[in-house]
């Protein structure tokens, strides 16, 4: 759900800079917007998550680094989301024009950055992290024998 989320924030943001450069401001107001409550809602799914959690960060490696590559990713979707709230108090007061909007093409650089790092998560944290194939359990036990039997 989140990566759908964030991915879907990509587009909005791409879509409010293209209005940006075409000077419709109805319409950049709107898709920034739009950015900014998907970035509070994958916000509150990553809390209802970490809540909802089976596990800790003291439960071993994979709590651990589920808990710091998460964690330090949704602390930049929040500082985000602030930088994209901040253009958008901006265009409000029409501190963006057709040519002149750097401030609102760094958050966006900003935001794309967020997105593409959340993919690399994803597929670390949440789909490779989740393979448990009988290979993988036939390695594992094999090591834990070995170990097994240089401490005895």
């Amino acid at each position: 759900m989140n990566t759908v989320l964030l991915v879907s924030s990509g587009v909005t943001v791409t879509w409010t800079h293209r209005a940006i450069v075409y000077g419709d401001k109805k319409s950049s107001a709107h898709s920034l917007t739009l950015t900014i409550v998907l970035g509070l809602i994958f916000t509150f799914f990553q809390y209802i998550e970490y809540t909802q959690a089976t596990f800790s960060i003291t439960d071993g490696i994979y709590g651990s680094l589920f808990y710091m590559m998460t964690g330090f990713h949704g602390i930049h979707v929040l500082i985000g989301t602030v930088f994209l709230i901040v253009c958008l108090i901006r265009m409000m007061k029409n501190h963006f024009t057709r040519k002149t909007h750097q401030g609102f093409v760094f958050a966006a650089w900003y935001w794309h950055f967020v997105d593409v790092v959340w993919i690399f998560l994803w597929f670390v944290v949440y789909w490779w992290g989740s393979i448990r194939s009988e290979e993988w359990e036939k390695r594992h036990k094999e090591i834990q024998e070995l170990y097994l039997s240089l401490v005895s």
